[in-house]
């Protein structure tokens, strides 16, 4: 201590930062390398090892203490991998609609059929309430062309039901028909020369047989008269003269019992043979070889033109009948 300047803590040898060497001791220092031959490249550095700091103790401790730890760095991140992202969705093919109108200068498709102008399309509405008049039209038509169309022989086979009968005339006219069209025509009175008492149906409720029941429309109920009835007339009044062209009656009680289903038509007489009387003198008979529970028609050529028409029964037939009645379930006038 006495005679040395002050030290200097650069002059000591890092060797001696442990303590002294003991004698004998191994150079800790690394040997020296041997010399590169002739020729040969200089050799690359060698990389300098990682520092690791030594915690040292003795008089240079707070050295080593003082000196900052050397920067690790951080290790280099992992390669990036490559992700499998989701595939966006192909977009759907779309039809592609042709452009309104002509396109300038396009002309059709080689072998495309010539396609004029359209036409116009009626409404379904419209075509059906057409049609639908002109059917109207037409059944009005034949409707008032007659309401009993007959043949021309009178036997009645032009009538929606079966007829019977044929006509045989005396003093009838052969003129022309008029040119107006003919329609039902309704009497406004009915009287007749008998009239059966009223009886009894199979559910207990009284039945009468007046006259005015031939112009009611209704099969089930009639004019009747006791037996035979030959003879025994209906007189009919229009009120003011009128043209007919067509007369009908059923020749019969077309009355089916609704309480026990009696045929009522079987059990009384039935009419065979009816006369027309006019007001003009003219009589014309009626045959009905086979009567049914339907109106048998009779057509008057050309018209006659009468107020007042008097059917007379001619014949009666169904003589086992059950009932000795004779009726006449409807009577029915065409003209103008």
């Amino acid at each position: 201590m006495g005679g040395t300047g002050p030290r200097n803590p650069a002059d000591d040898d890092p060797r001696d930062l442990g303590g002294e060497q003991p004698p004998g001791a191994p150079d800790p220092s690394p040997p020296a390398a041997p010399p590169p031959p002739l020729g040969a490249p200089p050799p690359w550095p060698a990389p300098a090892p990682p520092v690791t700091p030594v915690y040292s103790v003795g008089p240079q401790a707070w050295l080593a203490e003082d000196a900052p730890a050397p920067a690790v760095p951080p290790p280099p991140p992992p390669p990036p991998t490559r992700q499998q992202l989701p595939r966006p969705p192909l977009p759907r093919p779309t039809r592609e609609l042709p452009a309104q109108g002509p396109q300038p200068g396009a002309g059709p498709p080689p072998g495309a059929p010539l396609v004029g102008p359209r036409r116009r399309e009626w409404p379904v509405g419209l075509l059906v309430a057409t049609a639908v008049a002109l059917v109207v039209v037409v059944a009005g038509g034949f409707f008032v062309a007659g309401l009993f169309p007959t043949s021309s022989d009178g036997s009645g086979a032009g009538d929606p039901v079966a007829q019977d009968g044929g006509a045989a005339t005396e003093g009838g006219t052969d003129t022309a028909a008029g040119t107006e069209a003919s329609a039902p025509l309704q009497p406004v009175s009915v009287r007749a020369t008998c009239q059966a008492p009223p009886s009894v149906d199979a559910s207990g409720n009284t039945v009468t047989y007046e006259p005015a029941l031939t112009l009611d429309g209704v099969g089930a109920t009639a004019w009747r008269c006791a037996g035979s009835a030959v003879g025994q007339q209906l007189v009919y009044d229009f009120g003011a003269p009128v043209t007919l062209t067509s007369v009908a009656l059923v020749p019969g009680y077309a009355k089916v019992d609704p309480a026990d289903g009696t045929d009522r038509f079987l059990e009384n007489r039935t009419v065979t043979e009816a006369v027309w009387r006019f007001d003009d003198g003219q009589l014309v008979r009626q045959p009905i070889g086979s009567p049914t529970a339907t109106a048998a028609g009779l057509e008057l050529p050309g018209g006659v033109t009468t107020r007042q028409v008097v059917l007379e029964i001619g014949g009666t037939g169904n003589d086992a009948a059950i009932r000795n009645f004779t009726a006449i379930s409807d009577v029915r006038f065409a003209g103008y």
